[in-house]
């Protein structure tokens, strides 16, 4: 039948398919929805369960007492690092320019950067543990590089995670995890205030007015999380403690704040992203003690990690 706009089969005909293409689209986009949700869900599911490998907080122990040890070899005295990547090459980018970086480093003509290969590093001798400057350096993840370390403390000022409310979790317990944990951190103090007593283990609870005078009091380097940075004059003040060149504490926020120095988007998808890291694999990151899922099997999996979904 030829189409004609006033014989009344026509209409017949277009009502049809309209509703065939709604139907369709009623149908597939909740499925597409749902397979993208449970991949997703699924990578957070999975990074919970995985233990973390000794041999990786070994090595990362091992780099950055190769790091003191090789200043205090060649009498420079090291400046700290913000971010660090450890793959095939270690790069340091630090906290203040040096261009006479010891061996077996070498800088950038700017001096901000110092690398090396991590085959060198290996053949640096070590008399010493590493020092408390390094009481908060922890991973948060990695890329294409390697394993991207931070010191949250250098990084000046509160960091804030966003995005996915479970993701954000996972990444503040994984950074919990390893500031008790790691040999060069396990004794720092670890306080939070405003979140469940269980939900990053045994740690202190404090109130506002008692971080804030710690942090200002600044006795031993820490690790503060909070759910929210505090508002009024209690925030500002613990970030213009935190901005202190001599700041030896940290701060996470679980929610994002116009205060924060960084703020790190928190995907489902296993990844963060953030204008300072770029995309980072969060779920690359074991944890100690893996998270008891009672619907799971108890053996920690040893499949591959799920695929990432974009725009998770």
């Amino acid at each position: 039948m030829s189409w004609d706009f006033l014989h009344p089969a026509s209409h017949l005909v277009l009502t049809c398919a309209a509703l065939l293409f709604v139907a369709t689209l009623a149908f597939v986009v909740p499925v597409i929805v749902a397979l993208r949700r449970r991949t997703a869900t699924d990578a957070i599911a999975w990074a919970d369960r995985v233990r973390r490998d000794d041999a990786t907080a070994w090595s990362l122990d091992r780099v950055l007492r190769s790091v003191e040890a090789s200043c205090r070899t060649a009498g420079v005295v090291f400046p700290g690092f913000v971010r660090a990547s450890i793959g095939h090459t270690v790069r340091l980018d630090l906290t203040a320019p040096t261009v006479a970086p010891p061996e077996p480093w070498t800088a950038t003509p700017d001096g901000h950067s110092w690398s090396a290969p991590m085959q060198a590093l290996q053949a640096v001798a070590l008399t010493e543990d590493a020092s408390v400057r390094f009481a908060t350096v922890v991973g948060l993840g990695t890329d294409q590089d390697g394993s991207v370390l931070v010191d949250l403390a250098a990084v000046g000022g509160v960091v804030a995670l966003g995005g996915d409310r479970a993701a954000r979790t996972a990444i503040a317990r994984r950074v919990v995890d390893q500031v008790r944990t790691d040999p060069w951190s396990r004794t720092t103090p670890v306080l939070t205030v405003g979140i469940r007593g269980d939900e990053f283990g045994t740690v202190a609870s404090v109130s506002v007015a008692e971080a804030v005078a710690t942090v200002s009091a600044d006795a031993t380097p820490g690790l503060l999380v909070v759910q929210s940075l505090p508002g009024g004059a209690d925030g500002r003040e613990l970030v213009r403690l935190l901005e202190r060149p001599s700041g030896r504490w940290a701060v996470i926020a679980l929610q994002p704040s116009p205060l924060a120095r960084w703020t790190l988007e928190c995907r489902r998808d296993g990844t963060s992203t953030s204008a300072e890291l770029g995309s980072v694999r969060w779920m690359d990151l074991g944890l100690s003690e893996p998270v008891v899922d009672e619907a799971a099997p108890t053996a920690a999996p040893t499949e591959t990690a799920p695929t990432q979904t974009a725009g998770a």
